[in-house]
């Protein structure tokens, strides 16, 4: 049986009709479309489903975290987007790493050849959420956007970048005259 549907954050609501054999779960906020293959009864569809919007919660709860962590530096927001979907870990728990560079590990793909041991050695854990995020504000303050630069074609087009872009030829404008 094969199951499909919306996922929101409200309870789903799981319908099946005897002339179908598919099963699908809706709510009123959707958020995401599961597709649960080969679901073996309705109760194996709600419970695919309500992990399914646990995830989804947990990403948005993360994201939110990001935003407000660097409200003061907000490219960093949207480089991290880029960089990993806001994600830390994969679906199994492991750390996420880069896929042109499975040394990048985490929500901001800080290099762990590179800035593991300095990481450690000032108290931040890379491989944790809060770490990872102290790391690269420091990597910021340290080098701007220069760490990242490889993803600079995805977070160039932020709304974010743009308005910094502007910004910076209005200065530039304004030390000129």
């Amino acid at each position: 049986m094969v199951v499909s549907g919306m996922v929101g954050t409200d309870a789903p609501v799981i319908t099946e009709t005897s002339t179908q054999s598919s099963i699908t779960a809706t709510s009123s906020r959707a958020i995401g479309l599961v597709k649960v293959a080969e679901a073996e009864s309705i109760h194996d569809a709600v419970e695919a489903t309500k992990a399914k919007t646990i995830k989804l919660d947990r990403n948005a709860e993360i994201e939110s975290k990001v935003r407000l962590y660097f409200k003061d530096t907000p490219i960093m927001a949207e480089i991290v987007k880029c960089e990993s979907r806001f994600r830390q870990f994969n679906a199994d728990g492991t750390a996420l790493r880069g896929i042109a560079n499975s040394q990048d590990i985490g929500i901001a793909q800080v290099n762990e050849y590179y800035h593991a041991k300095r990481a450690k050695k000032l108290g931040m854990d890379i491989y944790s959420v809060e770490g990872n995020l102290a790391y690269a504000k420091l990597l910021y303050d340290e080098e701007g956007t220069t760490p990242w630069k490889s993803s600079a074609p995805c977070w160039k087009k932020s709304e974010v970048a743009k308005a910094m872009s502007n910004n910076s030829n209005k200065i530039l404008a304004d030390n000129i005259k």
